[in-house]
């Protein structure tokens, strides 16, 4: 079976995507080796400035790797989602979760203490998108005290992720 014009292009896609991820997480991963360890300070490894930049980069790295590999061989994604045949609810869906994430980033975030700006953000985010899929409507009886858990989960353990393993200071 001969491979159609659609399938060569997302082969096509596949391997360009490929190569500019794996350059990316290469370059990276060069990059945090190259960062200050403080070894001459007794400092410890895992609280240098190339951990987290290093961790991210060799994960790209694989990734773009993986799908090398698998343009190579000339398999498109076999998944079918197309990202050019949007419904109208997925657009909308979309659109949501970007003017979401900018309140957070412009208005929330830095401007009230990270805890709260985030529990508030996966609080709403949770509950807007849920109303905006019906395909996926919760009762509000379920609905509320499940985001409101996911929320403070997250946010809790977002805070002791940042703080306590990556050692940012957060704001607030």
């Amino acid at each position: 079976m001969r491979p159609t014009t659609q399938d060569r292009g997302a082969v096509r896609a596949d391997l360009f995507s490929g190569a500019v991820v794996t350059l990316i997480g290469l370059g990276g991963l060069l990059e945090s080796l190259r960062m200050p360890r403080f070894a001459e300070r007794n400092a410890d490894p895992y609280t240098v400035p190339g951990v987290t930049p290093g961790l991210i980069s060799a994960m790209l790295l694989i990734f773009g790797v993986a799908l090398l590999v698998r343009a190579l061989r000339g398999r498109a994604s076999g998944a079918g989602v197309s990202i050019h045949r949007w419904s109208r609810a997925s657009g909308f869906r979309t659109v949501l979760t970007l003017a979401l994430t900018l309140v957070y980033g412009l208005l929330l975030f830095g401007n009230i203490p990270f805890l709260p700006a985030t529990v508030a953000f996966v609080f709403a985010f949770t509950l807007v998108l849920d109303w905006a899929n019906p395909e996926r409507r919760l009762p509000l009886a379920y609905l509320l005290p499940g985001a409101a858990v996911l929320a403070v989960a997250a946010g809790f353990g977002i805070e002791f992720v940042f703080k306590e393993v990556f050692l940012v200071r957060l704001p607030g």
